[in-house]
């Protein structure tokens, strides 16, 4: 059973709520609820679009004063409250609910979310309420299950010094939840750097690592201390440690190890003390296999693991992820948009959101600058998601296979894989005449990846063989651009 207060204003009580296992105590305006929440012990606070006395942003506000573990949902039945919907987001309000479009049992569901998050509010202790409702959770949005298990995995850690790795696909927020986890630490008052590792030339990461001495290489026109340096005290953030080239796993390995570090060209031993939380989208096991990440540096970095669940796989968090953008997309651009229509909302619930969370931003973004209008329609989501929608079926028409066991499956994964290649290297072929250096042959190749897969970065990286950031380098190199 949950218990929720109902401040309904002059409306009627909400029908067919009861059977769905909801109780409801009801009171007329928002004075009367304010002192209700603070003598009553509610799972939810549901207010109704019009009240007496204060508006229900008011409302909200104070209520999450007095109660920061209560979750707030509120009703949307006019235009008048849509308008102000998204600048209530992030201000206490958990949810929202269109009695219009929507049936009670989208309510029931709401509401059981929001009793599971006030559950586990409730119970994790008193010194840590503030970082779910303040300082350190703002940035993180999401209450499902899957997550409210890893808000829990953080807390246990929040006071212990340990070395942590999150584990998701791109796009899941791994650097959120790596902020996270500083900021609810021991060392929140501390530096707290990240570093984007695919993102630094292999041959330049080493010196932004660990720093330099002057005229240790050309270029280096003086001393300079590297990030390690720089996080000393606090926390570093090494996002897509599997791209790591094997003699900088060794210095990292060397840190964990000692607490030690060198600068490139120095023959200096510097002390630090640093806490190191890595991220990567890759089965680091698989790596050690192939002997690309070395097993003892896994072993020293495994030590917490934590794993972020794709968007896809909590559609729950989808809703209040979208008004959280929007709402972030609003202050940004300084644009018009108050609200998105429910079937709108569907559509984006539905969506499997392959590229999870950065996708959904750029989505959302995309779609914000191009209609800009009070609310978002379906018809302009439909617009923007088509191309993605297309591309994702025609590639599972392509791989769609009859398989009785998984032996079959990974044999014809193979074959595909191996077709791929076969017809990469004719294509290559194919356009050699006469010798060539290996960087003429290099060039060859890149492109004829790059047209084999429409000039899809991610596509050509894979087939090639090489990271994407290592693509984005040769065609930097090459002088290699779609238009020639």
């Amino acid at each position: 059973m949950i218990n929720a207060l109902y401040v309904n204003g002059n409306k009627s009580i909400l029908p067919g709520v009861k059977e769905t296992g909801i109780n409801l105590d009801h009171v007329q305006n928002g004075m009367i609820a304010i002192s209700a929440v603070q003598s009553g012990d509610f799972d939810a606070v549901i207010i109704e679009d019009e009240l007496p006395l204060m508006t229900p942003s008011r409302l909200i506000k104070e209520l999450f004063k007095t109660n920061r573990a209560i979750p707030i949902v509120t009703l949307v039945r006019s235009e008048k409250r849509r308008k102000t919907i998204l600048d209530d987001v992030g201000m206490g309000l958990f949810g929202y609910f269109e009695p219009e479009f929507s049936k009670v049992d989208h309510l029931s569901d709401l509401l059981k979310s929001a009793k599971r998050f006030h559950d586990f509010k409730k119970q994790a202790p008193k010194t840590s309420l503030r970082h779910f409702s303040g300082r350190g959770f703002e940035k993180i949005v999401g209450y499902s299950d899957r997550m409210l298990n890893i808000y829990h995995l953080m807390t246990q850690i929040k006071t212990k010094d340990v070395t942590t790795i999150l584990y998701g696909e791109s796009g899941t927020g791994k650097n959120l939840i790596a902020d996270t986890l500083h900021n609810i630490s021991l060392r929140r008052d501390r530096p707290n750097i990240a570093v984007n590792c695919p993102a630094i030339p292999s041959e330049l990461l080493e010196s932004e690592l660990f720093g330099h001495e002057k005229g240790a290489f050309t270029g280096a026109y003086e001393r300079k201390d590297g990030k390690f340096l720089a996080a000393n005290s606090g926390s570093i953030f090494l996002d897509e440690i599997g791209d790591m080239s094997p003699s900088l796993q060794a210095k990292v390995l060397r840190v964990l190890e000692s607490g030690e570090i060198e600068r490139v060209g120095g023959a200096e031993t510097i002390r630090i003390d640093v806490r190191i939380i890595s991220a990567t989208n890759q089965p680091l096991d698989r790596k050690i296999q192939d002997g690309s990440f070395r097993q003892d540096l896994y072993h020293r970095i495994n030590v917490f693991p934590i794993t972020i669940p794709p968007l896809r796989d909590r559609k729950e968090d989808i809703a209040p992820t979208v008004m959280t953008i929007l709402k972030s997309l609003k202050k940004k651009h300084n644009i018009s948009v108050n609200f998105i229509s429910h079937n709108a909302m569907k559509r984006l619930v539905e969506y499997d959101w392959p590229g999870n969370v950065r996708e959904m931003e750029n989505t959302l973004e995309r779609i914000v600058l191009i209609h800009d209008n009070p609310l978002i329609r379906l018809e302009n989501i439909d617009n923007i998601l088509k191309n993605n929608t297309n591309t994702n079926i025609e590639i599972s028409e392509k791989n769609k296979t009859q398989v009785t066991n998984k032996d079959d499956l990974d044999l014809k994964l193979d074959n595909h894989e191996e077709e791929q290649a076969k017809n990469l290297n004719e294509s290559v072929l194919s356009k050699i005449n006469t010798p060539m250096t290996l960087k003429e042959l290099e060039k060859i190749a890149i492109l004829a990846g790059l047209e084999r897969a429409n000039w899809n970065m991610s596509t050509a990286a894979q087939q090639l063989g090489i990271s994407r950031m290592t693509l984005y380098r040769k065609l930097t190199q090459h002088n290699i651009s779609k238009d020639g």
